[in-house]
């Protein structure tokens, strides 16, 4: 990967770091709702294991936001023939709709962000992507904290 990309990659860690909503066609999603309707585009038979692992978020918080987008109609479930016991997720064309927007304002992010990279040296990059680096491991250890804590 190069150094624009790892910039890049930093700054989305940040940003989906923070809980802001976003406006979508019918109510506000945060981004980790809008990136699990994202994840359940790509990940083929996508239950709460697979999308836990995708999102570094655990299955309780994966269950909770897979009930409440099934309950506001983004995602829809099934279960396969002769597996009653595991729950699979599919997005509904409510969340197709959330998928385009999400890819269109990514697409939008990513090339804003690149624009301003380029502006750097490869020495500035270097130096930029260090400490975006530690940035997000502070925000990562912080949110360890807080969500340790919240399970004592």
């Amino acid at each position: 990967m190069d150094i624009v990309n790892e910039i890049i990659l930093s700054l989305k860690k940040i940003q989906e770091k923070n809980e802001i909503s976003v406006p979508n066609v019918k109510d506000k999603l945060n981004f980790s709702q809008i990136h699990c309707i994202a994840a359940i585009e790509y990940i083929e038979d996508a239950n709460i294991t697979k999308l836990a692992q995708e999102l570094s978020m655990t299955t309780g918080a994966i269950t909770k936001m897979c009930r409440k987008l099934l309950n506001e109609g983004y995602v829809s479930k099934y279960q396969k023939e002769g597996n009653n016991k595991e729950v699979y997720y599919n997005f509904t064309e409510l969340g197709m709709n959330v998928c385009e927007i999400h890819k269109k304002i990514h697409d939008k992010s990513y090339n804003k962000k690149k624009a301003i990279i380029e502006q750097y040296n490869d020495e500035e990059k270097a130096i930029i992507l260090r400490f975006l680096d530690d940035v997000n491991l502070i925000v990562e250890d912080t949110f360890s904290d807080i969500r340790r804590r919240a399970y004592e």
